[in-house]
């Protein structure tokens, strides 16, 4: 070995393909130092990544059904506060209630709501003509070339 062999790191990011170090794989291809070492790593590596067993056909089948037996809750119409609308548009609550006037919504008892399935759509188709409606950028007016005479 010398001093510019590669380290065991070194060795393991290349065989996880962790870095992409061309310098690396270029000294590895050309060190039989570290193509010994190197060799020695990988079958200590794939003694420790272990097979995970087939769980075959039944046990795929039961996960499954296992999952299509949970209830799912129905998101799509979901009542919402103005928070968990805010939550979800990833906005502060001070700019869904400054839109309140553009966005489908109910009050009861006073308090605004949201049905989640009526806003994606408001929104959904919004944003579908959101390209014919933006506003047009000011056009530059052409500078006069200047001749020499």
């Amino acid at each position: 070995m010398n001093g510019r062999c590669l380290n065991e790191e070194q060795l393991i990011e290349l065989y996880y393909a962790e870095s992409d170090c061309a310098e690396a794989k270029a000294h590895l291809a050309t060190c039989p130092d570290c193509q010994a070492t190197f060799a020695g790593l990988c079958n200590e590596l794939v003694e420790l990544d272990m097979v995970v067993p087939d769980g075959g056909h039944r046990a795929i089948s039961e996960a499954l059904n296992a999952i299509s037996r949970q209830s799912q809750p129905n998101v799509q119409d979901t009542i919402m506060t103005i928070e968990e609308v805010a939550q979800w548009l990833k906005v502060s609550y001070h700019n869904v209630s400054n839109m309140l006037h553009l966005l489908p919504h109910f009050i009861i008892d006073g308090q605004v709501r949201f049905n989640r399935r009526l806003l994606e759509n408001h929104l959904f188709n919004n944003r579908a003509g959101a390209d014919s409606k933006a506003p047009q950028q000011p056009l530059r007016k052409p500078v006069p070339i200047k001749r020499a005479v």
